[in-house]
């Protein structure tokens, strides 16, 4: 016969066991489901983090646009013409702006990224130094095209119909303003996607928020107080896109201890000097061939227009050419590889 006592604790091994078991089942089972929500925080946390850097480079790419629905806002108070003619010099000015800013942006971000994500500052310091003065090489001469032959270029485009004389001069006027912060444009296209690869992704939106508050200032002023009009409102963004990437620039410049200073000032400096024989150039296309433009027809006036443009661009990469600035052989690259068969 089997003890009263043994069985007991016979009973009471196969309870613990049975327990034991159960649990290791239980847990067995809630295992995955533990690690699935650990992967959805996870996955949850990325989410976050995703999103509100999405929307800080939203807020950041949106300042011009929302300048500019500011800068219609102000216009509109002066009449519908000046809403007009701030559209179509606004759309010129984006042209260069597109076919040159963008295209390097687009070129240079998984560059400085790729320098950013291994930690090789000095790499990342002088591709993006690089990617600047090349926006300079490419939009000064376009700032001074527009400038000087504004006129010519949208009586060329516009001047047909109803669209007279007097219009011409007026957007030829606002265009002429906002060619002064094309080159600030184009280069923020460079610099401002800097500050996403090396995890600054706040600064442009912050930046971009005090850029708002410029223009709302500078549009009272130059509107309202000095009386300039359409102009006025042109000139401010202008102000503005250079007050944003001169910020910028000494932001970065601080974080990463140097941004090839002096090396980029050397050739702005070049650039200058063939930037003054552009305009020479121009001034003279405006007061010799272009002297009789009411009296042209369409095509003449659109021969002489090609002509000055070729005859400055000659003059200007010429002389960048001579002054052996260094972007002019990338752009002869770029254009041996765009058409070698």
């Amino acid at each position: 016969m089997v003890p009263e006592n043994a069985s007991v604790n016979l009973n009471s091994t196969t309870k613990a066991s049975a327990a034991s078991a159960s649990r290791r089942v239980r847990n067995s089972e809630n295992a995955p489901i533990a690690a699935c929500s650990t992967r959805a925080n996870a996955f949850s946390l990325r989410v976050a983090a995703s999103a509100s850097s999405d929307c800080a480079g939203s807020v950041a790419a949106s300042a011009v646009q929302v300048n500019v629905l500011i800068n219609s806002g102000f216009a509109a108070s002066l009449g519908n013409g000046p809403v007009s003619w701030l559209n179509i010099a606004f759309r010129l000015m984006q042209l260069p702006l597109g076919i040159f800013g963008v295209a390097i942006g687009t070129v240079t971000l998984p560059l400085v990224a790729k320098s950013a994500a291994i930690g090789n500052i000095d790499e990342f310091r002088a591709i993006l130094a690089r990617g600047m003065r090349l926006a300079f090489l490419l939009t000064i001469p376009s700032a001074i095209g527009l400038t000087m032959l504004a006129s010519p270029i949208i009586s060329v485009i516009y001047q047909h119909g109803r669209f007279t004389a007097e219009m011409t001069r007026q957007t030829a006027g606002a265009l002429q303003f906002y060619a002064v912060g094309l080159v600030s444009y184009a280069v923020l296209k460079v610099l401002t996607p800097a500050f996403y690869a090396v995890g600054k992704r706040n600064t442009p939106m912050v930046v971009s928020f005090l850029a708002i508050g410029t223009n709302l200032f500078l549009n009272w002023l130059f509107t309202f107080r000095l009386g300039w009009g359409h102009r006025g409102l042109a000139f401010s963004t202008s102000l503005v896109a250079t007050f944003n990437f001169l910020l910028l620039y000494g932001l970065m410049w601080r974080h990463i201890r140097g941004l090839e200073t002096r090396r980029l000032f050397a050739g702005l400096g070049k650039i200058c000097v063939a930037g003054v024989l552009l305009a020479l150039v121009c001034w003279a296309a405006n007061h010799w061939w272009l002297d009789a433009w009411e009296r042209l027809r369409f095509f003449e006036k659109l021969f002489a227009l090609l002509a000055a443009i070729v005859a400055s661009l000659i003059t200007f990469f010429g002389a960048a050419l001579l002054l052996r600035v260094d972007e002019v052989q990338d752009v002869v690259d770029l254009v041996r590889q765009r058409f070698r068969p």
